[in-house]
């Protein structure tokens, strides 16, 4: 399997990488069971409004963070991916499109899934994950890149991979399942973006421990998310 950022020849970025992949929300028994197949008859639903509470927001998070970043060319990936989270896409020129809006496709599987959004109550483990995110911007602004790179885009393409399949072996159609599989896709070139704008951090050890803790921080709360998860929608 060829990583993310490989362009990316540190050392501490490697072993970043390879400390992430080796993180128990990586390979969270959520994950597994759930791309097996093996859930509850009203676990997609469950999955669809609790994953919403975070998801509608993610452009929120997003700004926040470009807004601590003082240097032009750090923020221009984030700028960037956040243009395409509003379904802009600049290498095609293609503007902005609210139908294309990535909170919008989500709200599709939700209808696929029966959701019901307007009565959802989060889960403990879903209300702490998504008031991680709404703080980041509270964190020095490196700590905060370690966070959304390495911490939440970089890991996208490998564990909603699983969450593809297991919602597919429910029989899900494609349409249905457009987040995801774009996410599979465009956050392999987000994940990388965000690995280049860190990059020229990496080179005092203050830095790099910014950005692990950071990395370590969200992961940590995504495995907390993916307890809740297995709890309410897996057998």
């Amino acid at each position: 399997m060829t990583l993310v950022g490989e362009k990316v020849r540190s050392p501490f970025v490697e072993s970043l990488k390879k400390e992430v992949h080796a993180h128990p929300a990586m390979n969270h028994s959520f994950l597994k069971k759930f791309g097996e197949g093996k859930i509850k008859p009203e676990g997609p639903k469950i999955f669809a409004e609790q994953y919403y509470q975070y998801s509608k927001h993610f452009s929120r998070y997003l700004a926040a963070v470009i807004s601590i970043i003082p240097d032009e060319p750090a923020r221009e990936p984030l700028i960037k991916n956040l243009y395409e989270e509003y379904g802009g896409r600049a290498e095609e020129q293609k503007e902005m499109d609210l139908e294309l809006v990535h909170a919008n496709i989500f709200r599709k599987f939700c209808t696929a899934a029966g959701a019901n959004l307007e009565t959802t109550k989060p889960l403990p483990e879903t209300s702490l994950f998504v008031e991680r995110c709404f703080h980041l911007n509270e964190l020095h602004f490196v700590e905060a890149l370690g966070a959304l790179g390495p911490g939440i885009e970089y890991t996208v393409p490998f564990i909603y991979k699983p969450i593809y399949d297991g919602l597919k072996k429910k029989g899900y159609k494609e349409a249905d399942l457009l987040f995801f599989a774009a996410h599979i896709t465009l956050d392999v070139e987000h994940g990388e973006n965000i690995w280049h704008s860190i990059e020229p951090y990496t080179r005092s050890s203050e830095n790099q421990e910014r950005i692990r803790r950071g990395a370590m921080y969200m992961l940590d709360a995504r495995k907390v998310l993916w307890d809740g998860l297995e709890r309410a929608c897996c057998l």
